[in-house]
Parts: C-alpha cells; structure tokens; sequence
C-alpha cells in the first residue's frame, strides 16, 4: 500500500514533469515587417534558394523556440537587394523587427531575381499538377475496378450460358442479353481506365519536370 507521505510527492513530481514539458514546447514570437512591404522571409538559411516557395510572407509572426536567442532570416523581394540578419531575441515574448530594404541597381541581380521568381512560379505550377493528377488517377482506379467487376460477371454468365441444356426461351435469352452488357460494360470501363491512367500519368510528369 503507497504511504501517505509518499503521494504528495508523487504529485509534486508529475507536476513538474508536466511544466518542465510544458516550458520546453513554449515558443516566443518575432514579429517581421519591410519597408517596403510583401517581402519573402526563409527562416535558418544563410543562402536560401528563392525559387523554393518561401517561410513567411511579410509582414509575419515567427515562431521561436524558448531556448533559442537568435534567428536567422533572410529577406527577398524583386527590385530590392537580398538581406539576411542573424537576429538577437528579447526576452520577452515577442520580439519586434523592421528592415528597410536597400534598392538593388545590379542589372545582374535584377535578372537573377526573376530568374528565380519565373523558376517557383514553374514549381509551383508543376506542384499543382501533381496533385491534379491523382483525379484521372483515381479514375482509372475506379474504372479498373469497375471493369473487373463486369468481367467476372460477364464469365459466371458464360459459364451459365455454356452449362445450360435448354438453349431456347426466356431465360436463355436474358443471359445471352445480360452477357452482352456486362462485356460492353467491362471494355468501356476498360477504355476509361486506360484513357484515365495515360492521362494522370501526362499530367503527373509535366508536373514533375516543372516542379525541379
């Protein structure tokens, strides 16, 4: 039997296991503006690659953990130079940063930064087509599916069609008629499944040149 004495302390210790977790997935906030505004903000990269989608769109909350007291950010918008700022936290829970982007006048670096624009409009273009190809995808799927299912009923038919002794009459004649169907039915769903999977699969390629 637990002694008394012993499940305050038993208490005490789930406490402080709880706040210790509960201290240690704390975030503090860093709040980030330009001027001017709409800059791209990558988080922990000192040379970030600014055809990738970026972290944050500026103006944006930053999420911290407590045990770290710097960040390091990277700003980029056309027609302005790239900056990027290793960042010292206040203590408090929020932090507050306002960078005044210099204008870039490098005909080089003009060309590179919509390079690189023109590069994750690309990415993002191929992003979508990816997850628009799991439709024709998921259609041939299901028209797969379909056309095996009028196939098997099409063969136990058949079977019936070939075992029976009378040939003649209206039973005959409505298995002869429901095999039929279900063999135009099984090559349509063929049909569509194909179509749909040549589909998907066009669709899901460019999608993947485009998004390198």
């Amino acid at each position: 039997m637990i002694s008394k004495k012993v499940i305050p302390v038993l208490l005490l210790l789930l406490l402080g296991f709880c706040l210790a977790d509960e201290s240690s997935t704390r975030e503090r906030y860093l709040h980030v503006s330009t001027n001017p505004s709409g800059a791209d903000l990558y988080v922990g990269d000192a040379h970030p690659d600014f055809s990738d989608a970026p972290d944050y769109r500026i103006p944006a909350f930053i999420p911290v953990p407590l045990d770290k007291d710097q960040i390091l950010i990277t700003l980029f918008r056309p027609d302005f130079k790239d900056t990027s700022i290793n960042v010292t936290l206040s203590p408090k829970d929020t932090s507050f940063l306002i960078v005044a982007l210099a204008p870039a006048f490098d005909e080089t670096l003009l060309q590179e930064q919509q390079a690189d624009l023109n590069h994750r409009s690309r990415r993002s273009l191929g992003h979508r087509l990816m997850i628009a190809s799991l439709v024709p995808l998921a259609a041939s799927a299901v028209a797969a599916g379909v056309a095996a299912y009028e196939i098997d009923k099409a063969d136990d038919i058949k079977k019936d069609i070939e075992n029976t002794v009378i040939t003649s009459g209206d039973n005959y004649r409505q298995d002869k008629k429901d095999f039929k169907e279900y063999r135009d039915n099984a090559k349509t769903a063929k049909k569509t499944s194909l179509v749909s999977l040549v589909a998907g699969g066009l669709i899901l390629s460019v999608g993947l040149l485009l998004s390198f």
